[in-house]
Formats: structure tokens, C-alpha cells, sequence
């Protein structure tokens, strides 16, 4: 687990960032008046691809193996989440929110899976 400062910021800034982006892609998608399956599915594909694509643009900074799952699920998550839920206020904020919770979920896995290395 990383525990550098310039590199846990870089996960943080992955994660919100990327969580942000698909939420507010999908909130420009997604009308409020569908049903909530459909656009979470929608809110899925869009936020698929932005999860993606932000692990690509922060890993040479932040190195891929750090990055690209959590912006991955951040951005997947995201999408479903405001595409379910569809809260036109606040779409960014809560991708965001969302993404840090994705950053969480993934330390605390690998903090558990993690065993002893010889």
C-alpha cells in the first residue's frame, strides 16, 4: 500500500476527478423522466469509458497499477449511481463523493488482502 503523500494525493484527485466527470456526463444524458434501470445502464456505459480514460491520463503521473482500478470504479459508479438516482443539483459533487468512497473500498481490500511478503 502507498503511503507517500504525493501519491495518495494523486489517487484522491484520480478518483474525485474521474467520479465527477462521469457523474456530470451522465447527468447531461440522462433525463430525468426515464425509468431508473434504464439510466443506470446508460449511467454504466458512460461512465465505463471516463473511468477508463482518466486512469490513462493520471497513471504516468501517479503510476497505472495505483490508479487504474480505483478511476476505474470511481467513473463506473459513479455513472450508475446518477443515473439511478439522477440528482440534478448536485450530479458532480456526488461523483465525486463517490469517488473518494471508491478510493476507501479499494485501500481497505488491499490492506486485507494483502498477507505477509517474504
Amino acid at each position: 500500500m502507498e503511503r507517500r503523500v504525493y501519491f495518495i494525493f494523486g489517487d484522491v484527485l484520480a478518483c474525485v476527478v474521474t467520479g465527477a466527470v462521469a457523474a456530470w456526463l451522465t447527468g447531461l444524458v440522462v433525463p430525468a423522466d426515464w425509468f431508473a434501470l434504464v439510466g443506470m445502464i446508460i449511467g454504466m456505459a458512460i461512465g465505463m469509458p471516463v473511468g477508463m480514460i482518466g486512469g490513462f491520463l493520471f497513471s504516468p503521473f501517479f503510476g497505472a497499477f495505483e490508479v487504474m482500478l480505483p478511476a476505474a470504479l470511481s467513473g463506473m459508479i459513479a455513472g450508475m449511481v446518477v443515473g439511478m438516482g439522477h440528482t440534478m443539483d448536485s450530479t458532480a459533487f456526488t461523483g465525486a463523493v463517490i469517488g473518494v468512497g471508491c478510493l476507501v473500498f479499494c485501500y481497505l481490500l488491499q490492506a486485507r488482502l494483502q498477507g505477509e511478503v517474504y
